[in-house]
């Protein structure tokens, strides 16, 4: 028996121990895989083992809808290590909402007709027994309490709002109550108008779940691991080019990012793809020859180029998320030329701007024009507390707007691109922007819907520029 096996025993052993009256323990093989699976009312998690010169770790947590909230795959080298992260596996599992109600919240302009509306639909859900629940908020509150909603419904009152919530609620079924049905506080009409159009819904949504996948071997292969804060989880997602053509990516789901996670991705990868040459990490907070600081993750100073090149002999890069997306888009929209890129994740009150310009990055400001020192004070002035202003889509407006004021002010940049969720309407922020420079001076401003791809060409890009250094 390899050191290998003996973990894997002994890590099946420990985990069956851990029975707990919370969830049930299921247990399932085939010829190269063997899993025990936890299951509670609302959520199951799966640990599989990959054995074949090697073993694999995967840990996955499913919710009732059958999407990811925790998933992670890591080479079985390390008891204590493993335990470590089953337990966080767990703690995720038991996080879960135990029943299965829809949830639905009212919006109207200041919450007090949708409040008694509300009443008289959560009194006759009850009376039916009907697994439904009712919010009523009003609209300056509607994007702070609609993350763990199911269903958002507009009152007619605010119908004017309907498009910008759906852009910004994408994930979310977001419906406007028919005046019809709101003047006469038609309960029945709601709850039916609710169930048929949450269930078509629930049927046009797809679960993109990806498991280990299968050894690959592409000679001079590249590895890129990004790590994105997003919608209050973090994403590990890599992706391995060979020869210019993708020949394998993943997503790891987590809720804190971990320093360890980096090693943990890339070991289980290796061990897919032994032909790598070229790691390069594209993370969130700041690097300086190598070493990384990102306060949000507990991360300060820490050595990870060394760290990753001493464990596993290869060459690493490391770049800022921020910089990778403003150099991928420069070079695939512009041909090169110069763009900034402001990237905000939902519910932060200051975003990261990264600026690039013929294939480099640049980390300070450019030039900025006299005449604009006295309009330092009205873009540094918030019109409320930053912190409230990122709850709504107007406040994430006003914010973005001071902070692209500076930007184009301080650089004189000829084209921002942004992603910022909270900012479905580009002509907002030009209107804005409006209040503190001549319309004449405001650069060509662009919004778009993902990053992902920007990151990837960027990185790509850095690793290509950096071949002889």
């Amino acid at each position: 028996m390899n050191n290998q096996t003996a973990i894997s025993e002994e890590l099946k052993a420990w985990i069956l121990e851990q029975q707990d009256s919370r969830y049930t323990v299921e247990r399932a093989c085939d010829d190269k895989t063997e899993s025990i699976i936890l299951k509670t009312d609302s959520a199951s998690a799966t640990i599989t083992l990959y054995s074949i010169e090697y073993t694999i770790c995967e840990l996955r947590v499913v919710d009732a809808k059958q999407e990811n909230v925790f998933y992670l795959h890591f080479e079985l080298n390390d008891l204590d290590h493993a335990k470590g992260l089953f337990l966080e596996m767990k703690e995720s599992l038991l996080k879960q909402k135990t029943d299965t109600a829809i949830h639905v919240l009212l919006c109207c302009t200041c919450g007090l007709t949708t409040s008694y509306f509300t009443m008289n639909l959560n009194e006759s859900v009850r009376v039916m027994g009907m697994k439904m629940d009712f919010d009523a908020v009003p609209y300056d509150k509607l994007y702070e309490s609609a993350q763990d909603k199911d269903v958002i419904l507009i009152a007619p009152q605010i119908g004017y709002q309907l498009k910008k919530a759906r852009a910004i609620l994408s994930d979310k079924l977001v419906l406007e109550i028919p005046a019809a049905i709101f003047s006469r506080y038609d309960v029945f009409g709601l709850i039916n108008l609710i169930k048929d159009e949450y269930e078509k819904h629930k049927q046009s949504e797809t679960v993109q779940a990806e498991g280990v996948q299968e050894l690959v071997s592409t000679e001079g292969s590249t590895l890129i691991l990004s790590v994105i804060d997003m919608e209050g989880r973090t994403q590990l997602a890599y992706r391995v080019y060979g020869q210019n053509e993708i020949v394998m990516q993943n997503q790891i789901v987590k809720e804190r990012y971990r320093a360890e996670d980096i090693c943990d991705v890339i070991g289980s990868v290796l061990r897919m793809n032994q032909n790598i040459r070229t790691i390069c990490l594209v993370s969130p907070g700041s690097f300086h020859e190598g070493k990384l600081t990102y306060e949000k993750g507990n991360i300060f100073n820490f050595d990870v180029r060394t760290n990753i090149e001493e464990k596993f002999g290869i060459r690493t890069l490391t770049i800022n998320d921020t910089d990778a997306i403003a150099l991928g888009y420069s070079q695939k929209e512009l041909n090169g030329e110069m763009a900034a890129f402001y990237f905000v994740p939902s519910g932060e009150y200051a975003g990261n701007i990264g600026i690039s310009a013929y294939g480099r990055i640049f980390g300070t400001a450019g030039h900025m024009g006299g005449s604009q020192l006295a309009g330092i004070t009205d873009i540094t002035t918030f019109p409320k507390n930053p912190y409230a202003l990122a709850k709504t889509p107007e406040g994430n407006v006003a914010l973005c707007a001071r902070y692209l004021t500076g930007l184009i002010t301080y650089t004189g940049c000829s084209h921002i691109a942004f992603y910022a969720k909270m900012i479905p309407d580009t002509s907002e922020l030009i209107q804005e922007i409006g209040k503190f420079i001549r319309p004449e001076y405001i650069p060509q401003i662009v919004r778009v819907n993902s990053v992902r791809e920007y990151l990837y060409d960027g990185a790509m890009y850095y690793i290509n520029s950096r071949k002889d250094s």
